[in-house]
């Protein structure tokens, strides 16, 4: 399963209406879970970008507002665990 993310950052684009004239040009970020997916959503959102859309390849559509909607209820959830133990490693 993947899901591709379009989004930009800067004035690339600026409207729907643009996102839609520009997107054939545009090279999605390829992810294989829509979580991780949603995590770059919401890591371009805090550098100033647009998530435009995630498309997966079962049907799944998430437009600008979902994208949004979906970030404000799971953005915590989504966070990197920065105080994450590490990982053991044998030698």
């Amino acid at each position: 399963m993947t899901y591709r993310l379009w989004w930009t950052v800067g004035y690339v684009c600026t409207s729907e209406k643009e996102f839609r004239a520009t997107k054939h040009r545009l090279v999605p970020a390829v992810y294989e879970m829509l979580d991780d997916a949603l995590r770059r959503a919401n890591q371009v959102g805090r550098a100033g970008g647009v998530a435009w859309l995630i498309e997966g390849d079962d049907k799944t559509r998430m437009d600008r507002t979902s994208i949004s909607n979906t970030l404000l209820k799971r953005g915590g959830e989504l966070e990197p665990q920065a105080n994450a133990p590490p990982g053991r490693f044998s030698n």
